[in-house]
């Protein structure tokens, strides 16, 4: 199940990488050459004018970014496909990752009286602080 979820990620980001060429491909001088066209028209308009053209333009956008989604869905779609997965595939295999479990830090020291212990880690307990203040080192109860 790791293959196919590295195949998935890999199919992901051969699609991202192709998003991203598109876009630099966008970035000619013809869009350019346009993007100025639009920008000495909007020095001509008012400022009603330019709140109708800025909602007009958010609707096309939204409307570009919707069929962008739609075609990266699809392409997804037909590599999972060709891979024999389904989306449920992939996220089945993301949930079954668990945390690694961690073991309880070893005890290093042993309180006067054996009742308690400390591993060394976090604030100093109550009963090596007092016998630091009082000149004494840890090290009298390490555990051996």
């Amino acid at each position: 199940m790791k293959t196919i979820y590295i195949e998935v990620l890999n199919i992901l980001n051969a699609t991202r990488r192709n998003i991203v060429a598109e876009r630099r491909q966008s970035a000619n001088d013809e869009v350019e050459d346009r993007i100025k066209q639009i920008a000495e028209i909007a020095d001509t308009l008012d400022y009603p004018e330019l709140l109708r053209l800025r909602d007009m333009m958010q609707a096309k956008y939204e409307a570009k970014a919707d069929a962008a989604r739609e075609k990266v869905i699809e392409e997804t779609k037909i590599k999972f496909a060709q891979l024999g997965l389904t989306f449920e595939d992939v996220i089945t295999s993301q949930r079954k990752r668990k945390a690694a479990v961690r073991k309880p830090a070893v005890a290093k020291y042993r309180s006067p009286d054996g009742t308690k212990d400390w591993n060394g880690r976090g604030a100093k307990p109550k009963w090596i602080r007092e016998h630091e203040e009082a000149g004494g080192n840890r090290d009298d109860f390490l555990i051996t």
